[in-house]
């Protein structure tokens, strides 16, 4: 398990889902924390309508190591399902040791050898950590996800889902953004340079393009049958330490 012995938020913000041009009810929130010599991310996704919640948290250190626990809980605290990841890279950098672990509902605890995987923690903010260690392999990779795409079929939750992925870097374009203060009281628009990548494979056959900025995603879309899916990020406030975060740089 991870403790619990972290500092104050170094910055902050949400993920605003929308479907077709219009506003989709799910919350997704996420904090950044600084941890001994790397940093702690935490993220929320909750969906009112089924009850539902769905957390991650992860450490990242500054030599690449990960380590992050991930609840599915609905209608209470009590997690349905449960899963973790583990990796502390050799003295060649490589994952050779990453291992992930999940625990559905009615069944134990199960162990699955992840090494020379990347693994997405589903949350966006994630986003950057999992581009940017493609990008460092030469654009393709294994990609381990773990498995929610029906709430309905629980006896598959959290279970690993791997795929091959491509990513290919499309250029850089400048976009407006807008920062408020930590306690809200100002806020400034400015322009912010952003790097645009396509990710395919997968799910993703018909390719999804990704905006980030130093690391951080600030914008993802994709076609899911005939809808069209947007996410952005809202509401950031603090200072984001740049793509060193992810322990790539």
């Amino acid at each position: 398990m991870i403790p619990n012995d972290v500092s104050s938020p170094l910055a902050a913000g949400r993920y605003e889902y929308q479907c077709d041009g219009k506003p989709v009810p799910l919350a997704e929130t996420w904090q950044l924390r600084q941890f001994g010599s790397g940093y702690e991310i935490s993220s929320v996704r909750e969906v009112p309508s089924l009850s539902l919640r769905i957390s991650a948290r992860v450490r990242i250190d500054e030599s690449g190591g990960m380590r992050g626990l991930l609840k599915w809980c609905e209608g209470g605290d009590v997690p349905l399902a449960l899963a973790t990841y583990r990796c502390e890279p050799d003295n060649q950098g490589r994952s050779s040791n990453a291992r992930y672990r999940y625990r559905r509902p009615g069944s134990p605890a199960q162990s699955f050898p992840a090494a020379e995987m990347h693994f997405f923690p589903l949350m966006r903010i994630f986003a950057g950590q999992l581009l940017t260690g493609l990008a460092t392999a030469g654009g393709r990779g294994e990609i381990l996800v773990p498995w929610i795409q029906d709430p309905g079929q629980r006896d598959k939750l959290f279970m690993p889902d791997v795929s091959s992925r491509r990513l290919e870097y499309l250029g850089q374009e400048s976009v407006g953004q807008s920062i408020r203060g930590l306690v809200g009281e100002s806020e400034e628009v400015s322009s912010e340079q952003v790097e645009r990548y396509r990710y395919s494979g997968g799910q993703y056959e018909n390719g999804s393009e990704y905006l980030l900025c130093d690391g951080l995603l600030r914008e993802y879309c994709w076609v899911q049958g005939e809808k069209e899916w947007q996410v952005q990020l809202q509401d950031f406030s603090g200072q984001w330490p740049g793509a060193v975060i992810w322990g790539y740089a």
